[in-house]
C-alpha cells in the first residue's frame, strides 16, 4: 500500500520484483473532488507509465497474474460518486484491472474497470 499521489513512486513501483505480485492498493488522501484531481493529472500520468512498466517487467519475469491497482480515496470532501474516474490510469487499464474505492464511505466501489466498457 502506498500513499500517493507522491513523487516517491516511482522508486517504490520500480522496486517490485515478485512474480506473485497480484494487487497493489494506493491510498489517495485529502481529495476535495474533481478539480483538485484534474490538477494532478500530471502526476496520475506518470504513476500511470509506471505502472504500464512494471506489468511489462513482470511479464518478462514469468508474472501470470493479471494486476490490480485499487485506488483507496480517504479523507475526502465533497460526493466522489460524480467524479468520472474512466480517465485515470487509462494505459494501465490495459493491461491490468482499476478499481476506485471510497473508503469514507464503507469502501463503496465508484469504479472498477472490469464493469466498464
Amino acid at each position: 500500500m502506498a500513499v500517493l499521489p507522491s513523487s516517491a513512486h516511482e522508486d517504490l513501483l520500480s522496486s517490485i520484483t515478485s512474480t506473485d505480485f497480484r494487487k497493489i492498493v494506493i491510498r489517495a488522501v485529502h481529495v476535495r473532488g474533481q478539480r483538485v484531481l484534474l490538477r494532478r493529472m500530471e502526476l496520475w500520468a506518470s504513476i500511470d507509465r509506471q505502472l504500464c512498466e512494471l506489468v511489462d517487467r513482470l511479464r518478462t519475469t514469468g508474472h501470470c497474474h493479471t494486476l490490480e491497482v485499487e485506488l483507496r480515496f480517504t479523507h475526502t470532501e465533497g460526493d466522489l460518486s460524480e467524479i468520472c474516474f474512466t480517465k485515470f490510469l487509462s494505459g494501465f487499464r490495459e493491461k491490468g484491472v482499476v478499481t476506485v474505492i471510497d473508503a469514507t464511505c464503507g469502501h463503496r466501489v465508484l469504479h472498477s474497470s472490469t464493469h466498464s466498457h
